[in-house]
């Protein structure tokens, strides 16, 4: 989507000032959880509206990163199995059962594979608290555009960079 990946690319790009560090390393639950965020971000503007087709398929797009979030929790720390994980995506993404089998096969060798909705849970964390923070300061662009200043380190670091009192849990 638009306001994804590209816009934060273009930030990477022309970032003035933007240390080779931060345009070479990325974190992937920044960079995903941006797309995903960006994605739900335009669904609540005037852009989506009356646009049902589009909202039922963002709604659907992160149905699936929501239980690959789940399922990769489960997977690795709970012993949950690939036909459990299948079983999860066709009951909770509306899957068939080849798609939801081949994501939960996933889920069995992609670290990365619940960053889009973790990444996407700490913007919006980091966005309330950002708000919160500078009270009737407070702009969505202005957030954005201080958020993709930073390039894609992880989430955490960004925090403590953007927040005066970082301390509160990122989630």
């Amino acid at each position: 989507m638009f306001p994804g990946h590209f816009v934060h690319h273009l930030h990477n790009r022309y970032g003035i000032g933007l240390p080779l560090v931060n345009r070479a390393a990325t974190s992937y639950a920044f960079t995903e959880g941006w797309a995903h965020y960006a994605e739900q971000m335009m669904m609540e503007t005037e852009y989506a509206k009356d646009k049902t087709a589009l909202q039922l398929t963002q709604v659907l797009e992160a149905l699936v990163r929501n239980c690959r979030y789940m399922c990769s929790i489960w997977m690795h720390t709970q012993g949950m199995s690939m036909e459990d994980a299948t079983r999860f995506f066709i009951d909770n993404a509306y899957m068939g059962e080849l798609p939801a089998r081949r994501e939960a096969l996933r889920g069995t060798f992609d670290p990365g594979y619940l960053n889009y909705t973790l990444g996407k849970l700490m913007i919006i964390k980091l966005a309330q608290d950002y708000r919160r923070e500078q009270a009737s300061a407070f702009s969505l662009k202005g957030f954005h555009d201080r958020l993709l200043s930073y390039g894609a380190p992880p989430l955490p670091l960004v925090r403590e960079q953007m927040l005066n009192e970082p301390g509160s849990s990122p989630l």
